[in-house]
């Protein structure tokens, strides 16, 4: 083999790993962007509880004239599911993520970890809106 095949493979070889160490570097910044976004709700939990409880309270208070106040009711109802909803999404990501990837290449990390982006992002936007409904509702008493 000429000197210049070998150096053409010995630099093709250095250009393929250099580019394989900057995705899984990425891959490990995606990853921690993820975690992030995950991480800025979960103290909020505790919260989304709390609210639920408070909302179906005012429910149940309002239910002694149901007649009257069954639109008021249904609204709170409908929050009080949100709240619900928002808490489970954020359990089922959780079981669902996966944090080691043996068997997948850069690529299929990247894809998942976007995935896995979108994923959480919803759960955040859902955890978010539902707070914020439920504590707009229970400022009105």
């Amino acid at each position: 083999m000429s000197p210049n095949y070998l150096r053409f493979f010995v630099a093709l070889f250095f250009f393929l790993s250099a580019c394989g160490s900057d995705r899984k570097e990425s891959n490990e910044i995606l990853k921690k962007e993820v975690i992030a976004i995950h991480d800025e709700v979960m103290p909020k939990m505790d919260e989304l509880k709390k609210l639920k409880k408070d909302i179906l309270q005012k429910s149940g208070e309002l239910s002694a004239d149901s007649v009257a106040m069954s639109g008021e009711i249904e609204k709170l109802n409908a929050i009080s599911a949100d709240l619900d909803s928002a808490f489970e999404g954020m359990f089922v990501w959780m079981r669902e993520f996966k944090s080691t990837y043996d068997e997948m290449t850069e690529e299929e990390i990247e894809t998942y970890l976007l995935d896995q982006k979108i994923k959480v992002q919803k759960v955040n936007d859902e955890i978010k809106t539902s707070i914020e409904a439920a504590k707009t509702e229970l400022e009105k008493s």
